[in-house]
């Protein structure tokens, strides 16, 4: 049996500075950490927020950076691991990215989003080469951000690399609620995984967010949900439950037996 305790901090999408992004990441792994959880993820471009590409231009970072070490150093103190939204500079790109820094601050994985789904997207990311996956605490885990998810074949290919645990910093309108309602449990029941989806909290009628980030499981089920407020959903997860779901269907193998043409 392999557990996992997983907090997905559902932050106010507030404009902040570089000093309020990481006082206010400090307090969350520190409070996840009090709770019990092993890994925080954060939204969607945390670092910048979310639709503004002078602050995304402003705010982009190079691996090895003085605020990504900084994150670092916080993963290492609360002793959480951290998924850290941020845009990220690279051979003169900017790229939607996701640093996934371990319980020891030791950056374990750095993803950059595929799929571009507007204007503001496009006019200022380029696209990602797609998942990989690593180990957290002996867990087979793969990022991918927001939009990405709306696609079978990405989550797919996590899952044939051999993901257990899909982990997405998003930023999803309430118009898409869909999304965190359906297309998200229905994500994790097809492949066979655990989804941990992080979106921004809802600051009120008129939000830009849902609020309702949620913890799916294999089974099809969400086993914790936002409710719009900021703060921490937590839920502990068991890997044993997705082989237990591939005894009753292996989606995986069986979709081998057959072609579609």
């Amino acid at each position: 049996m392999t557990l996992l305790t997983i907090a997905l901090f559902q932050a106010n999408p507030k404009v902040r500075s570089i000093d309020g992004v990481l006082s206010e990441l400090e307090v969350a792994t520190k409070d996840a950490a009090q709770s019990g959880a092993e890994v925080l993820v954060t939204p969607e471009l945390f670092l910048s927020g979310y639709g503004c590409d002078i602050s995304v231009k402003a705010n982009a970072q190079m691996q090895g950076s003085p605020i990504l070490k900084e994150v670092s150093k916080i993963a290492k103190a609360s002793g959480v691991g951290i998924v850290f939204g941020y845009p990220e500079i690279f051979e003169n790109n900017i790229y939607n990215s996701a640093s996934v820094f371990d319980q020891n601050g030791k950056l374990i994985n750095n993803y950059r989003k595929v799929t571009l789904p507007n204007k503001f997207e496009k006019s200022t990311f380029k696209v990602g080469d797609g998942p990989e996956v690593f180990e957290f605490k002996g867990i087979k885990c793969a990022i991918l951000i927001c939009y990405d998810l709306e696609f079978p074949e990405l989550a797919r290919r996590a899952a044939h690399l051999g993901a257990e645990l899909i982990l997405v910093p998003t930023a999803l309108r309430p118009k898409w609620r869909l999304v965190s309602d359906v297309v998200v449990a229905s994500r994790a029941y097809e492949n066979a995984v655990f989804i941990g989806y992080c979106d921004y909290a809802s600051d009120g009628p008129n939000s830009k967010y849902t609020g309702c980030s949620t913890i799916s499981a294999p089974t099809g089920e969400h086993v914790m949900r936002g409710t719009g407020d900021e703060g921490l959903i937590i839920a502990q997860i068991d890997t044993d439950l997705a082989k237990l779901r591939m005894n009753d269907f292996d989606f995986l193998s069986d979709i081998e037996t057959f072609q579609i043409k």
